[in-house]
């Protein structure tokens, strides 16, 4: 018999030491340390599941929160702006929240929009405790430090979303404002209390009281939270849940909420309320544009020297508009500010 040619032969042999390596390393070794043990006791995994389960339930929340208003009208490019992004991104968010402070110490070039862990406690302790809100402690007040906003109901959730939904300080800040005779310039037509002014007006904190009595305030802040009427029961992704919303044009108003305490209520406008307040409204914004004061195309002030009390006037017209509601958060502070203005307004000849 021929003997093998050397390079079959080679070739054998290794095929025959890895299936020898191969079999070796197949062979189940030693038990391992036990994995780490996750809060409830168990393994770590099974933390997970407690949101990451078989249901549908995060799914919801995300497919709701993506139509609400803070996914589609989210100005993140403002987190380049230390004064801007503790609002419009999350990490100025969680940076203001654990300084205490009113802006960022630097800019945000890679912001994040508000999201899941803007608002919950995301990943903290990988359990459903991930669901806490970030923060339920009262606050200080952008347009004046020494005011503390303390929105108590429901735990106090409202005090998580009235840190951002709040008055942004003017510049230059009135002095007197209920002096007729002082006057001020502003620096530019975007003077008054920004947007997003609605804790304010539901904790009765803000405006300029001008009249000759303090201005009332309804108790919806004693009585409901932000969540207890945006967050009412879903209607698919278009009002209520995570979307937060509290109207669309396909489903109508979401009175869900309101029939909690309003049982006959049809619309937001209880009792003919918001129907009034938009009387108000509508009587100081024509005489604001007639004052030249206001221009109603861009809705921003008209730069020019004006009264202490003028401003102040406008800022509070500016406040009622840039809270939305219409006097559903609080009407009787909302009556007593715009009707306070009309009465100055009136009493200057507009």
């Amino acid at each position: 018999m021929k003997e093998l040619p050397r390079f079959i032969f080679t070739a054998a042999t290794m095929i025959s030491v890895a299936v020898l390596i191969l079999t070796a390393c197949t062979k189940e070794g030693p038990q391992g340390p036990a994995g780490p043990t996750g809060n409830n006791g168990k393994d770590a995994n099974s933390n997970c599941v407690q949101c990451h389960n078989w249901s549908d339930s995060l799914v919801t929340k995300i497919f709701q929160y993506n139509a609400s208003q803070h996914v589609t009208g989210s100005t993140v490019f403002e987190g380049k702006q230390v004064e801007c992004a503790p609002c419009h991104t999350s990490q100025g968010f969680i940076e203001c929240l654990s300084t205490g402070a009113f802006k960022t110490a630097a800019p945000y070039n890679d912001a994040a929009p508000v999201n899941c862990r803007t608002c919950h406690q995301i990943h903290k302790s990988y359990s459903s405790k991930d669901w806490a809100l970030t923060t339920t402690a009262p606050f200080r007040a952008f347009y004046d430090s020494t005011i503390i906003i303390d929105l108590a109901t429901n735990g106090g959730s409202s005090n998580l979303c009235g840190r951002c939904h709040q008055a942004m300080p003017a510049f230059p800040k009135l002095s007197n404002p209920t002096s007729m005779d002082d006057t001020l310039e502003p620096f530019t037509n975007l003077w008054g209390p920004h947007h997003g002014t609605q804790s304010l007006i539901l904790a009765g904190k803000g405006a300029f009281e001008i009249g000759t009595a303090p201005f009332r305030s309804t108790d919806h802040k004693d009585t409901a939270s932000c969540t207890t009427c945006h967050q009412a029961v879903a209607q698919g992704n278009y009002v209520g849940g995570h979307t937060l919303r509290m109207n669309n044009a396909k489903v109508g108003n979401n009175i869900t909420a309101c029939k909690q305490c309003h049982a006959g209520a049809t619309s937001f406008d209880v009792n003919g309320k918001q129907t009034e307040i938009k009387v108000l409204y509508n009587n100081l914004k024509v005489k604001l544009a007639v004052a030249n004061m206001l221009d109603t195309n861009t809705m921003l002030l008209n730069v020019k020297f004006y009264k202490q009390k003028q401003l102040a006037v406008y800022w509070n017209f500016m406040m009622v508009d840039a809270d939305r509601s219409m006097g559903v958060h609080n009407y009787l502070y909302t009556h007593d500010m715009l009707q306070s203005g009309i009465n100055y307004m009136n009493s200057i000849g507009f």
